[in-house]
């Protein structure tokens, strides 16, 4: 009688042992599953994303035929935004664009039309002319025009042609306080000796 009890009592450790490892062998497969699903999931994400990162796009205005924004690939240059845009007008001041900058995401380029400049000094802007004075254009200045502001040297002035290069043109002059070593005291100094 012990003798089969302890039969009986093996039998049922062996048979709680085969359930608890088939339990445990199917949990394992599910696991299994679900992080090559969840794996599957990401590497589809990432397509998803590399194909949103393949197309950026960039406003383009200013003298060109057909100024708006365009899609473009992440490689291209400032010359095939223009290309896309018609090409350059009559009016284009090319020396003040730099064609084979790289573009980004976002990118306003804008192309400058060169200035009509009348015998009495004046320029001609819309229907109306401006007097020239001697200020320091900030959108167009090369980097010893910009020397010549009090308060800027050499490294500065680089900073600020890098500053347009990276976000366009400055939309006014207060923006000029976004270019790294400009605070408020110098920006006062040579506020008067700038335009855009």
């Amino acid at each position: 009688m012990v003798e089969q009890r302890n039969k009986l009592l093996f039998i049922v450790m062996l048979a709680i042992l085969i359930v608890a490892g088939s339990f445990y062998s199917f949990w394992q497969k599910g696991s299994v599953s679900e992080s090559a699903s969840s794996s599957e999931v990401m590497a589809k994400n990432s397509s998803v994303s590399e194909e949103k990162s393949s197309e950026i796009f960039v406003y383009i205005s200013g003298a060109v035929h057909k100024p708006g924004v365009f899609k473009a690939s992440p490689n291209a240059r400032v010359f095939d935004i223009i290309a896309m845009a018609g090409g350059l007008t009559a009016e284009a001041d090319v020396a003040k664009t730099n064609l084979a900058q790289s573009i980004k995401d976002g990118m306003h380029i804008h192309v400058v039309a060169m200035p009509l400049v009348s015998s009495d000094n004046t320029v001609a802007v819309g229907t109306g002319k401006v007097k020239i004075d001697n200020k320091v254009n900030i959108n167009h200045a090369n980097k010893s025009e910009l020397d010549t502001l009090p308060g800027v040297g050499p490294a500065l002035a680089e900073r600020i042609i890098e500053y347009r290069q990276s976000n366009g043109s400055f939309r006014d002059i207060d923006e000029l306080r976004n270019v790294p070593g400009i605070g408020s005291t110098k920006f006062e100094k040579m506020k008067e000796k700038i335009s855009i």
